[in-house]
């Protein structure tokens, strides 16, 4: 898929909202990253989604092969192993111009993973991508209007048959595609997670807990901000600041017309003077307190010249 097929329209009431309440917003990558660090939580989210059964996995380390500086600050957010292949489970906050271009190198670092120097025979597990986007992707027009789950595999174009040799599988659970406010008139059980994930931070401040969770309380159970520790808790509360000021940024960015990519750093948009424009949004940034680190992400610039503006 082009990357320009990517909608940026992002439902402002999908935000994370910066504000503490008594469970968790998973959409924050902090939350996210906690909830799915439990192997039981993990198990459940991958039996949900995925077709076979996963009975056992093994956590691996996240860090990816530095190829480039912005390898140096990325890291992919849970990855896991099975006898049914490796798994990546990424949350995407909002839609980078790179954001294809990075599932690829990922997922092709993952198989790479899997043969040493000198095998003299390859194997190959199959590698899942399962993408949680809190945006909407480009689909074809007969798309049905409530679909969240989207799967990719790779076929023959014109029978449709399956590669039997393929190794890679795609998912995408759409949030910003799922719109049903009932939690009990809720059928399809990625539709839950759809509903926990955009309004789980709610529960006990303005909408109820549903009394039956249907297989979900140890999900809700985890995602109790009391019971954090403090130093978690610190943690949680500044991603979830940093969420929602960056989320913030890029709607208002949006607003004028200008989309910003996180690591590319490219700018499209009606304003002239693609320079001057990240510098703008880097001051605008600042000034809402976001860190040099972050505001270095999302406009492109250097640290070095976010800090000298910041220091003007």
């Amino acid at each position: 898929m082009d990357n320009n097929d990517i909608n940026y329209n992002i439902p402002e009431e999908d935000a994370p909202s910066g504000k503490v309440a008594k469970y968790m917003d998973l959409r924050v990558d902090w939350a996210f990253k906690y909830i799915f660090s439990i192997k039981r939580n993990l198990l459940k989210f991958l039996n949900d989604i995925l077709p076979q059964d996963i009975y056992d996995i093994e956590y691996l380390s996240n860090a990816i092969p530095v190829r480039s500086e912005k390898d140096k600050r990325s890291s992919l957010d849970v990855i896991c192993e099975s006898s049914d292949g490796m798994f990546l489970v990424e949350m995407q906050q909002e839609p980078e111009t790179d954001f294809d271009d990075r599932l690829a190198y990922y997922t092709s670092s993952l198989i790479g993973r899997q043969v040493k120097r000198g095998d003299r025979v390859y194997k190959v597990n199959r590698v899942y991508v399962l993408c949680v986007a809190r945006f909407i992707r480009h689909h074809s027009p007969n798309t049905p209007k409530d679909k969240v789950l989207f799967r990719y595999e790779f076929m023959e174009t014109e029978t449709g048959e399956g590669y039997q040799g393929s190794r890679i599988s795609y998912f995408f659970l759409e949030l910003a595609r799922f719109r049903q406010k009932d939690w009990n008139k809720i059928a399809e059980i990625q539709e839950r997670w759809c509903y926990l994930f955009k309004n789980m931070h709610t529960f006990a401040d303005g909408t109820p807990l549903p009394r039956d969770l249907h297989g979900f309380d140890d999900i809700v159970a985890d995602a109790k901000v009391d019971g954090l520790s403090n130093d978690e808790k610190n943690d949680y509360q500044d991603a979830m600041i940093n969420a929602h000021k960056l989320l913030s940024v890029t709607i208002a960015a949006r607003d004028e017309g200008i989309v910003v990519g996180r690591y590319s750093g490219r700018l499209e948009g009606r304003k002239e003077g693609r320079q001057e424009s990240k510098m703008d949004i880097a001051r605008n940034m600042l000034a809402k307190g976001i860190s040099a680190d972050v505001v270095s992400e999302c406009t492109g610039l250097s640290v070095e010249e976010v800090q000298a503006l910041a220091a003007k």
